[in-house]
């Protein structure tokens, strides 16, 4: 599925947290999520996944001394 037809003309006006957190909750809706790693970088890699695995990608990153965190939860 191509996720930017999950996407509305309004969220693309957003902030970038607040686009995040409305493509995170469109996601959802198609069992599908949005997260973010916080690698302690200048970066945060945004990663999809299903849903379903979003506790598992928190818990590793845990594991290997970081976060991650699911968008629109």
């Amino acid at each position: 599925m191509d996720p930017w037809v999950l996407v509305g003309a309004d969220d693309m006006l957003l902030p970038t947290y607040e686009f995040l957190e409305a493509c995170g909750r469109h996601f959802r809706d198609v069992g599908a999520a949005l997260a973010v790693l916080d690698i302690e970088s200048d970066c945060y890699p945004v990663v999809c996944l299903r849903a379903a695995r979003v506790e598992e990608l928190t818990l590793l990153a845990g594991r290997a001394g970081f976060t991650a965190h699911g968008f629109g939860a």
